[in-house]
């Protein structure tokens, strides 16, 4: 009498699910063996996939019946088997050959003489369903991106609504996350800091099944979510940005304080042991090399301790003619290289009212822009119908039809899309403007105070990387909308503040954030 194995799988990893669906199959199989009289050698459970060859459970089953310790296989459906071309063909084969002489399962039997084609066909079912479930997930999830809505697990500071299969705000945590985001951005804390702040408020990991969580989550984590464009209303999916549906935690403007805090900290732990503030800014005017930073210390012989630091050229092109500088002197240049970018109250009063204009004149326009848009979907919409009504009446082909068809909707999709962006961003061109002058109007602030870090921030949003230093000045090329402030304040002596608002006459509001 021939002996079975009775194989159960289930593919899913929800552990609860797995265990009923898996004792199900195993009742349904046992009564299976038993109305039929066939004797079961072992069982063999599986919890895992069979989209892919590999699996340690099928394998092992089908050595042991290769060394003829059963000759059937008992189970739910062929599919349970296999799912993939080479664990089918595998299976196929060994029917084929008599190694396997019977397969059963809960509505039919394949034996090695006449189901050999059936099987395969089968199998080959399987693989297809397989592939095809991929490729509409896939698709599924690209269209759910470019509806705005994310097709992922909700981020930290968010929840996954089951109901509506969408991202909605944690309102717990979501003020403890838009914290975080401001402190960092401060420029004070480094990310374990962070991780400890977010702890103490309880965003912590989430609990296991196993018992584990609820622990501080990892600098990597704070990065992450420091650097998700999540936060500000963006996400990234299929290696590209979408707009989402979702309300943003965080503003753009902080997002992009905490980036450039990130651009400027470099590695945290590497920032905490190189103390020198001014590293990395500067270039040698003599020989192109980093400029860099040592710190003496000077004992005296009443007991006073003095510590100096100082900025050098790193040398690590050959000898420079270019000498030491000390912090203090370097600081006091910085002070007053900003001073010639301050931007004047009276002038971004100006530029602001400017702006406010500009703004309502963009509004009136995308208002008739997104009218237009409107008639032109209205047209579209009646000649898809009139399309429809020429197809019912067989005055023209179905592919035709359909080539035709495809093309109106493609239009109203790009027409709908065009709308949604008018609606949503007629005006944000004019942010990078308005932040432009509060920092210009922070920088009087900035050059006087004794806060390093916002110096070395404020420097580098100027200059960039065309900061030098030389014969103890430092000296840069500023970036367009700053060398156009330094410009007009210089010309400013000559000519009125309006006057130097028209174009080619000086500063231009609509050029200053480029």
């Amino acid at each position: 009498m021939n002996s079975y194995f009775l194989y159960a799988r289930k593919s899913t990893d929800v552990e609860d699910k797995q265990i009923l669906s898996i004792d199900a199959q195993l009742n349904e199989l046992h009564s299976l063996a038993k109305h039929d009289g066939l004797e079961i050698a072992a069982e063999f459970v599986e919890k895992r996939t069979a989209k892919m060859p590999g699996r340690p459970v099928f394998n092992e089953m089908l050595k042991r019946i290769q060394k003829g310790e059963a000759q059937g296989i008992i189970c739910w459906k062929i599919d349970r088997l296999a799912r993939n071309p080479v664990d089918g063909g595998q299976i196929s084969w060994l029917l084929q050959q008599g190694v396997i002489q019977h397969i059963r399962t809960h509505d039919r039997s394949f034996l090695p003489g006449d189901n050999v084609l059936m099987m395969s066909v089968e199998f080959g079912m399987a693989n297809q369903y397989i592939r095809d479930l991929s490729a509409n997930t896939k698709r599924g999830l690209r269209e759910k991106a470019r509806r705005g809505d994310f097709p992922g697990p909700a981020p930290t500071g968010y929840l996954n609504n089951p109901r509506t299969k969408t991202v909605m705000l944690d309102r717990r945590k979501a003020p403890t996350v838009k914290a975080a985001f401001e402190l960092y951005a401060d420029g004070q804390s480094r990310l374990t800091d962070i991780s400890y702040f977010l702890y103490d408020r309880g965003v912590r990991t989430g609990r296991r099944k196993w018992g584990q969580g609820g622990r501080k989550i990892s600098d990597d984590h704070v990065k992450r979510v420091l650097t998700n464009p999540f936060y500000y209303g963006h996400f990234s999916y299929g290696g590209d940005i979408w707009k989402g549906n979702h309300t943003p935690i965080v503003s753009k403007s902080l997002f992009d304080k905490v980036q450039d805090t990130i651009e400027i900290r470099g590695r945290g732990q590497k920032a905490k042991k190189d103390p020198q503030v001014f590293c990395g800014l500067l270039h040698c005017g003599n020989c192109g090399c980093f400029i860099t930073a040592e710190e003496i210390t000077k004992y005296q012989k009443n007991g006073n301790v003095h510590r100096y630091v100082y900025y050098r050229c790193t040398k690590k092109r050959g000898p420079c003619s270019q000498s030491y500088v000390r912090e203090e002197i370097l600081t006091a240049r910085f002070s007053n290289l900003l001073s010639h970018y301050t931007l004047p109250p009276e002038w971004a009063r100006e530029l602001s009212r400017m702006a406010d204009k500009d703004e309502l004149e963009a509004e009136h326009i995308a208002g008739i822009s997104v009218q237009e848009l409107r008639t032109k979907i209205v047209d579209l919409n009646e000649r898809e119908s009139r399309l429809t009504d020429l197809y019912v009446s067989q005055d023209i082909d179905r592919n035709a039809y359909l080539l035709r068809k495809r093309s109106l909707m493609s239009e109203r999709k790009t027409a709908e899309e065009q709308i949604a962006r008018l609606k949503h961003d007629f005006t944000v061109w004019l942010q990078p403007l308005r932040e432009w002058i509060n920092e210009g109007l922070q920088l009087n602030e900035i050059a006087r105070n004794t806060d390093l870090p916002s110096k070395k921030i404020s420097l580098q949003k100027i200059f960039g990387s065309n900061l030098t230093l030389q014969s103890r000045e430092a000296r840069g090329i500023p970036k367009n909308q700053w060398l156009s402030l330094a410009n007009a304040k210089e010309n400013s002596k000559k000519l009125s503040f309006s006057t130097l608002l028209v174009r080619d006459a000086g500063i231009e509001p609509a050029t200053l954030a480029m």
